[in-house]
């Protein structure tokens, strides 16, 4: 979606006149001073842009005009909402973690022989939970102390997302998270409470809110990984009425950047044996409106930006 479509379409859905819209933003945010009705009607035909402090200010003025944080997506299918987001932008995102992210040649990895799939289709879950149980045991020498009982129990449970890559049905990738309960979830970023610990209990359902915490990702090149994440933002859209917070404890460098650049916060340590165990937590708004999401969600427009 270009950034006019949704200013001209979240507009029309509030029923404001471009007359009363700017009036509203100049009330809402200074940095809407000395706006006009000439330098809107531009932005909304998609003749200039507005620069990208306002993009985000215009954004979370919608956001309260409605209980959604990406207010003119809560309807939208998952589908649709993949279909719209920028893969470039996904790429900046997420950075590049030799950890995570492997090396495999791309030049032979075509992105139309990529599938991404729910675990729960697969023809053999035993076999493909045997891949985030080894990243877990083998990259963090297993400091979380997670059976393999609890990969395979919460992989298997229906609020959870375990998402698989395959190219040319052979694995390719990993995005592996859990949704807890509000209560449940603070216990884990506050070190209260293991992840080993998790119940098939404290898994909120679909019709309640939760908290998303991402477990395992892994992929064996850009290619892969990009799709993962463009998947993942997707359910974040899609979902967000649901979806309270985010948050992740993870020990490796690698995954502490992703998380980072996924706008998550700094929130307490833990030390173990194997280093320094950090939580991050961000209520889902600051993970899906800032820069760098907005770029993925917005295509790129050419032309003139108003300062």
């Amino acid at each position: 979606m270009k950034f006019n479509e949704y200013l001209k379409s979240c507009r029309q859905k509030y029923n404001l006149t471009q007359e009363e819209l700017v009036q509203e933003l100049y009330n809402f945010d200074d940095i809407f001073e000395g706006l006009d009705i000439g330098t809107f009607s531009r932005w909304e035909r998609g003749a200039t842009k507005p620069n990208m402090d306002k993009h985000i200010s215009i954004v979370k003025y919608f956001k309260t005009k409605s209980n959604h944080i990406l207010s003119c997506f809560e309807n939208t299918d998952r589908h649709n909402i993949e279909d719209e987001l920028c893969k470039m932008g996904i790429k900046n995102l997420i950075g590049h973690s030799k950890e995570h992210i492997l090396n495999f040649p791309t030049k032979s990895f075509k992105v139309d022989d990529i599938s991404i799939k729910h675990l729960r289709s697969s023809d053999d879950i035993e076999a493909v939970l045997q891949m985030p149980y080894a990243v877990v045991e083998n990259l963090t020498g297993n400091v979380y102390n997670l059976s393999f009982k609890n990969i395979k129990d919460w992989a298997l449970h229906p609020s959870n997302l375990f998402l698989l890559s395959e190219y040319k049905e052979e694995f390719a990738g990993i995005l592996f998270t859990l949704r807890l309960k509000p209560d449940i979830f603070q216990k884990i970023i506050d070190f209260e409470m293991d992840l080993k610990d998790i119940s098939l209990d404290d898994f909120a359902s679909f019709t309640e809110m939760g908290c998303n915490l991402p477990m395992v990702f892994f992929a064996y090149n850009d290619k892969s990984s990009t799709l993962l994440i463009l998947r993942y933002y997707a359910h974040l859209i899609a979902n967000q009425d649901v979806i309270k917070s985010i948050g992740a404890v993870p020990l490796l460098e690698g995954a502490k950047k992703i998380v980072q650049k996924m706008n998550m916060k700094y929130y307490k340590e833990k030390n173990v044996a194997q280093g320094t165990l950090c939580s991050y937590y961000a209520p889902l708004s600051e993970v899906l409106i800032n820069e760098a999401v907005l770029k993925m969600i917005f295509h790129k427009q050419d032309c003139p930006q108003d300062n």
